[in-house]
């Protein structure tokens, strides 16, 4: 490890350090605790890994996948939580948005499962890839449709949720162009796209630091989001009651 990437390692386990330290600080962690939980793993993950490296580098390639397995489903959380604060005041449109939170997160495990099946081992990274894969792509949708949400109904937030959703945000828009570029280009570019994806690392922990420096509440929302939600929800059960009633005179004979 160069000192550039010493610098970067340091200055990142710094960083969350002092994001928890200030939470703990101004006793706030049970505010966000998908949140805390995923940045406690991240620093766990990344400590743990320099140790075996360093005293059981034998046992290095499965602690790295299996840290890296669980700070992928955990990241998962984190998107759960912006969805879970932005919409809290709302309560059919935050309804609708775990279930199908829910159902994305239960249909990219039972596929990592299948993955996993037979040989756990030895398809561990593989797996491990092709979940973090799929799942940095779902949250960059997930995150841009709460965005428009945000932007169409004016939603306001406070300074934890802003911070937490642009450095989260940002961290999976490199996430994903890393990825993709890394599909195309292979090896040739390995390097390059590994020192963009620290960087936009460092970025994203640089703006928690600053927006979770201290608890911010949420300011109160209008409720004209739940209003939409509530007209869209009547006509869509009326239509879905004339379908059905078209449907059984229509069989009748």
């Amino acid at each position: 490890m160069g000192p550039l990437s010493q610098s970067l390692w340091w200055s990142g386990n710094l960083m969350l350090a002092c994001i928890l330290f200030r939470a703990w600080r101004g006793r706030f962690l049970g505010r966000y605790p998908c949140f805390y939980g995923y940045v406690t793993g991240v620093l766990c993950k990344s400590l743990v890994r320099a140790y075996l490296l360093a005293v059981f580098p034998l046992t290095y390639q499965l602690a790295y996948w299996l840290s890296e397995a669980l700070c992928v489903v955990l990241g998962f959380t984190v998107t759960w939580e912006i969805y879970a604060q932005i919409l809290a005041p709302y309560r059919g449109v935050g309804k609708l948005a775990r279930a199908v939170l829910g159902t994305v997160m239960a249909l990219v495990t039972a596929r990592a499962a299948v993955g996993l099946w037979g040989d756990p081992l030895r398809r561990l990274g593989p797996t491990t890839a092709e979940l973090e894969g799929i799942l940095r792509v779902v949250q960059a949708l997930l995150l841009l449709a709460i965005l428009g949400l945000i932007v169409q109904y004016t939603v306001p937030m406070g300074r934890n949720l802003r911070a937490m959703l642009m450095g989260y945000g940002f961290y999976i828009g490199c996430a994903v162009v890393t990825l993709n570029f890394h599909s195309r280009w292979g090896a040739n570019m390995v390097s390059i796209l590994d020192w963009a994806q620290r960087l936009g690392y460092a970025v994203t922990l640089a703006i928690w630091t600053v927006g979770m420096w201290s608890y911010s509440r949420n300011p109160a929302p209008d409720n004209s989001l739940e209003c939409d939600y509530n007209r869209i929800s009547e006509h869509t059960t009326r239509a879905l009651g004339q379908l059905r009633n078209h449907l059984i005179h229509s069989w009748r004979p």
